[in-house]
């Protein structure tokens, strides 16, 4: 299966005229789970696949983030693939394990340690 990474992000204009640019995302709440089931679903593709998501940028993360990580959990594995977090910060892996979450998403140090370990499991 192949291997991909997803780093949530968003895009923003600048500049007269305007420039779009893309931001990696550091709250996934809200206001970016629709963008951010947008980006899981075009990476996916409808194909099995090994799913990382870069959470090395996100430093909030609320219910509707969380409830957008499980989705694209089941999304991923309903099509025969594994998905998994990469460099969650401290503050989202100790919500993972008040949810016990880190139970069900596995987590990767980085994602050298993804491609090497996904799929183990």
């Amino acid at each position: 299966m192949e291997l991909r990474i997803l780093t949530p992000a968003t895009e923003e204009s600048y500049g007269q005229p305007p420039t779009p640019i893309t931001l990696p995302i550091t709250r996934l709440d809200s206001t970016q789970v629709t963008r951010f089931k947008q980006q899981y679903e075009a990476v996916v593709n409808g194909q099995p696949c090994y799913l990382g998501i870069d959470l090395s940028r996100v430093e909030f993360l609320d219910s509707a983030g969380l409830g957008a990580l499980v989705a694209c959990h089941k999304h991923v594995r309903g099509l025969g693939g594994q998905m998994g977090l990469i460099a969650p910060r401290h503050m989202i892996l100790q919500l993972l394990r008040m949810t016990s979450l880190d139970k069900v998403l596995m987590v990767y140090v980085d994602q050298e340690d993804f491609a090497k370990n996904v799929g183990r499991s």
